[in-house]
């Protein structure tokens, strides 16, 4: 299943509390006075009235996209602004360059070839967002302003940097003083659904990864009584292999191997193990990795896995 193709799928899939969050955080990021000199890079959640660009929504969905999804610091963050601007590669494509803020973190990406930098909100000082020259730069990241003189003046460059902390600012004291509805923990569904590794996992809701949980649960020969949570596993000719969760272990198979279990309250840790290439769940068990697990996403993973297994704990 793809993940999400623009900002209300991607919100779907937050608890009602943390929607809820946004829409307050929307509403104050939204009355932060915008400077007219800069308004033209200024992309906020949602926007419809943008002065300059009628697609102004799908600009900051391809920021959220390439700048946060592609390497999320953390998972379910509420992206309200984006202040930057595209450059093209060689093959015509574009790239979304500046500042993504959402509600823990800052993301910033000024260097063609390089992933984002996540900078955590509460950390940053806004200080440290000031104009070095022809660039803004977060901190010790710098973004080349040199592709926007055509639309942003030299004496105008001050004025992003003043407006990026006076956004950073509203942003930390609206979720301060928010006092959010006390909630169900997250289940291993909405966990799943809220990673940026959805779209890898199978989840018994979805049809098409039944009939894959299905089969898995009948070649691996699990217990009747378990309940399938979620799997992030695969399938050759050689059978089906990777890692289950059930409410009450979790199991694994690699290629021509037996099935390991291990119950979920003998699980205190998940951790990427280099030398065996795959997953520690126990001293005695280790999961083997499937295509979707690559050099960028291993920690991520055993960390994620971590949070399905506690939570199909409780």
């Amino acid at each position: 299943m793809p993940g999400p193709s623009n900002l209300t799928e991607y919100l779907q899939t937050l608890s009602p509390g943390r929607r809820e969050l946004f829409d307050r955080l929307l509403a104050e990021v939204s009355a932060v006075e915008t400077p007219e000199a800069i308004s033209r890079l200024v992309f906020r959640a949602g926007q419809t009235d943008h002065p300059d660009y009628a697609d102004a929504e799908a600009v900051f969905w391809k920021a959220v996209e390439q700048m946060y999804l592609r390497g999320a610091f953390s998972d379910g963050d509420l992206p309200v602004l984006f202040w930057g601007f595209h450059t093209l590669d060689l093959l015509g494509r574009r790239h979304s360059r500046g500042v993504l803020v959402t509600d823990r973190s800052l993301y910033v990406e000024g260097v063609d070839d390089l992933d984002a930098i996540p900078l955590s909100l509460a950390s940053l000082g806004t200080s440290e967002i000031r104009i070095e020259g022809t660039a803004l730069r977060v901190r010790d990241t710098p973004v080349d302003l040199a592709p926007t003189e055509r639309v942003l003046a030299p004496d105008d460059r001050p004025a992003v940097a003043r407006y990026l902390a006076a956004v950073i600012d509203t942003v930390r004291g609206t979720v301060a003083v928010t006092d959010p509805p006390v909630e169900a923990p997250a289940s291993v569904e909405e966990l799943v659904l809220a990673s940026r590794l959805s779209s890898d996992f199978s989840l018994p809701s979805r049809p098409k990864d039944a009939k894959h949980l299905a089969k898995l649960s009948a070649k691996w020969k699990l217990p009747a009584s378990d309940r399938p949570l979620a799997s992030l596993s695969s399938a050759t000719l050689a059978g089906v292999y990777g890692i289950a969760i059930t409410d009450a272990a979790l199991y694994s198979r690699d290629l021509m191997e037996d099935v390991h279990r291990t119950p979920l309250a003998d699980i205190t840790e998940i951790t990427w193990d280099a030398e065996a290439k795959g997953f520690r769940i126990a001293s005695d068990h280790r999961a083997p990795a499937v295509p979707a697990i690559t050099a960028d996403n291993r920690e991520y993973a055993a960390a994620l896995l971590t949070s399905l297994v506690r939570s199909a704990a409780r």
